[in-house]
């Protein structure tokens, strides 16, 4: 499958996702991820960030109420709607660009902190995309990657089993799981995964080293603060992740 048509895929589960979004910003969850990204970025009242991926616009509206400087780039045409959408609600005016983390059009040096969240499992080619994101920040800017193994379940069956137990139980307890659906389009969880079963954050850590990231550091879970316990219960058996690399 083409970047074009994963593209497509995505802004036909926008709605999904655009929900999901409001649910997290009416709750505990800015104040928890805002803790977590401050504390790991540059030290600077106002940071030039760049959001990747950054779908119905979570991070781009928390980060530019505390007064940051955002540009949001994402592939996908439905999710930029409901960004800026989203952004106009809150009353922020993060920057939001049709752009592919693969070609990113900005000239070397241009951000204090790149952030992502849930995107890294989908790219193609990941050693392009972290050039991308290493020529674009600053000398001293920090790289953050919030993912989790969510490929692991293609070849992992026992891995498979436990999720499918912990979506029947979280239907059975909560009587829905997050929008009714898987956490990616159909057609794109048919694919072979380009990670196979590489175990991450370790798999990106030797590729970030690779390519020219310095001081990178991880945390395996970190799921205790910035999920709720539905979300611990369908998947966590896949936690969230952190990388910081810097430049």
């Amino acid at each position: 499958m083409d970047q074009e048509q994963i593209n497509k895929n995505w802004s036909r589960s926008s709605e999904m996702y655009n929900e999901i979004i409001h649910d997290e910003l009416d709750s505990f969850r800015p104040a928890a991820w805002i803790k977590r990204i401050l504390e790991n970025a540059p030290q600077k009242d106002c940071l030039n960030i760049l959001d990747t991926g950054c779908g119905p616009g979570f991070f781009s509206i928390i980060l530019s109420q505390k007064g940051h400087r955002v540009i949001a780039i994402d592939g996908a045409q439905g999710m930029l709607a409901k960004a800026k959408q989203n952004a106009d609600a809150y009353g922020v005016e993060p920057v939001f660009l049709d752009m592919d983390c693969h070609s990113l059009l900005f000239v070397d040096n241009s951000f204090d902190l790149i952030v992502s969240r849930n995107v890294t499992h989908a790219l193609r080619r990941h050693e392009t995309v972290y050039k991308e994101w290493l020529r674009v920040l600053r000398p001293g800017g920090v790289l953050l990657i919030f993912d989790a193994n969510w490929h692991l379940d293609r070849v992992d069956k026992k891995l498979a089993a436990e999720n499918k137990r912990r979506r029947e139980e979280c239907l059975r307890v909560y009587g829905s799981t997050f929008g009714d659906q898987k956490s990616s389009p159909e057609e794109y969880e048919k694919e072979p995964h380009v990670l196979g079963g590489n175990i991450r954050p370790d798999w990106d850590v030797a590729l970030l080293e690779r390519v020219g990231y310095r001081n990178i550091a991880f945390d395996r879970n970190i799921i205790e603060e910035l999920w709720d316990d539905k979300e611990k219960l369908i998947y966590g058996a896949t936690p969230m992740f952190m990388i910081r690399a810097v430049k």
